[in-house]
């Protein structure tokens, strides 16, 4: 990824270790906790683990904590796919988006080939999106698209309308610097020590 400035809303909206900010410890336990989460839906479904990027971890903070006042896609460094999921635990949220995809599927039977090989165009759009008579399904197919390799993954707290917000980026760029998921988990862990 490109060096990128802050977006214009970084200050107003990021307080860094602040405890309902993304970037708080227990916040990032919690963050932690869903990329163990991600992993294991992800297995279930014969699709590959994603490492960790650092880099999409720190999007993805910056992302979660845009989230203080509403529920919007920031959309500013525009680096893999974003989930956002507001309230609740977020991967079985997403992984409740699987009945969409079946109806979706049993509407248009060329859909099931990609399932976890998306298609990014013309009717597969509608379906992720949930338009022109498709229902939501892209976090779903997001979550679990073979075709990423890392993921970032951060929680916050202080949301006005739904209390904590989770947000998850993935993308098949960005190998360098990528961690396993255990490595992450110790430097997350000995810096949780200190």
């Amino acid at each position: 990824m490109d060096s990128q400035s802050a977006p214009s809303w970084f200050n107003a909206d990021v307080s860094l270790g602040a405890k309902k900010d993304a970037t708080s410890a227990s916040n990032i336990k919690a963050a932690l906790t869903n990329m163990e989460k991600a992993n294991r839906a992800r297995k279930q479904y014969d699709v590959p683990a994603l490492k960790v990027s650092p880099v999409l971890v720190a999007i993805s903070m910056i992302d979660a904590d845009y989230q203080k006042s509403g529920l919007t896609h920031p959309q500013y460094y525009k680096q893999g796919l974003e989930n956002l999921a507001a309230g609740a635990e977020p991967v079985n949220m997403w992984l409740g988006e699987k009945s969409n995809w079946k109806w979706n599927v049993k509407k248009n039977p060329s859909l099931a080939a990609y399932e976890f090989v998306p298609n990014w165009g013309g009717v597969y759009n509608d379906v992720a999106m949930g338009t022109n008579g498709y229902k939501t399904s892209g976090h779903y197919l997001n979550l679990l698209n073979r075709t990423h390799t890392v993921m970032g993954m951060a929680h916050m707290t202080g949301n006005s309308d739904y209390g904590s917000v989770d947000a998850f980026n993935a993308s098949s760029d960005d190998p360098n610097g990528a961690l396993s998921l255990s490595q992450y988990k110790n430097l997350v862990n000995e810096w949780l020590s200190k």
